[in-house]
C-alpha cells in the first residue's frame, strides 16, 4: 500500500475518532445541562416546601374576623395611620381608611412583621422602616414592641384578637415609654361588639 493511501486512511481514521470524541463530548455536555436543570428544579421545589413548612401559614381568608388596637409612635408623635396610603392593603389583614387605630384580621396566623410590612412599615428586632427612612436603635433612641403592655422581641408574634400593639421608637426614658403605652387605643373590644364587627359595607 502506498504512503499516500496510508496517510489518507490515517486521516480518515483520525476524523472518525474526532467525530466520536465530539459526539461523546456533546453527550456529556447535554447530560451536565440536564442534571443541572434537575438539580435547580429540585432545589427550588425544596425551598418552596421548606418555606411552606417553616413559614407562617396565613389564611385562608375568612378563617377569622378579629380586631386589635395599634399605635405606631415615632419620636414623640403618633404616626397617622388614618391616611389612605395605609388603607385596605391586604384582604388577609388591613386597616380601614380613617380608622387607623384598629387592625382588622380576616385570616388566622398573621405575624406582626407581615402585617407591618403590608403597610410599608417593615420592622426588625432593632428598627422600623417608615417608607424608606430607617429608625434604628442607638445610644440615644430605642426601638421597642409592646403587646398588651409587655415588651416583646419576637417580630413574628402571631396577632390575636383584641391585642394592644405599640410600635415605639424614641427616647429610652421610662416616662416617655409609659406615656406612649397610655396612648394605645382601646377600641377593639367595642368594634367586636358592633354590628358587622366594624366591617365597612
Amino acid at each position: 500500500m502506498s504512503d499516500d493511501k496510508i496517510n489518507k486512511k490515517r486521516e480518515k481514521d483520525q476524523r472518525r475518532q474526532d467525530r466520536k470524541k465530539q459526539k461523546k463530548r456533546s453527550k456529556q455536555i447535554q447530560l451536565v445541562r440536564t442534571y443541572s436543570i434537575y438539580l435547580i428544579a429540585i432545589a427550588l421545589i425544596g425551598y418552596g416546601l421548606f418555606s411552606v413548612i417553616s413559614g407562617p401559614q396565613i389564611g385562608p381568608m375568612g378563617s377569622t374576623h378579629e380586631h386589635l388596637d395599634i399605635l405606631v409612635y415615632i419620636n414623640g408623635e403618633a404616626l397617622d395611620l388614618n391616611q389612605t396610603r395605609y388603607a385596605m392593603k391586604s384582604g388577609y389583614g388591613h386597616i380601614h381608611g380613617g380608622e387607623g387605630d384598629i387592625m382588622h384580621l380576616h385570616a388566622i396566623n398573621i405575624p406582626l412583621n407581615w402585617f407591618m410590612e403590608s403597610l410599608d412599615l417593615a420592622i426588625t428586632e432593632q428598627s422600623i422602616n417608615v417608607h424608606g427612612i430607617e429608625y434604628l436603635s442607638n445610644d440615644d433612641d430605642v426601638f421597642l414592641i409592646f403587646v398588651n403592655g409587655e415588651n416583646i422581641l419576637d417580630i413574628e408574634y402571631m396577632l390575636m384578637d383584641e391585642d394592644k400593639i405599640l410600635i415605639y421608637y424614641g427616647s429610652a426614658s421610662d416616662d416617655d415609654i409609659a406615656n406612649a403605652l397610655s396612648l394605645v387605643p382601646d377600641r377593639a373590644e367595642e368594634v367586636n361588639a358592633s354590628p358587622n364587627k366594624g366591617d365597612q359595607v
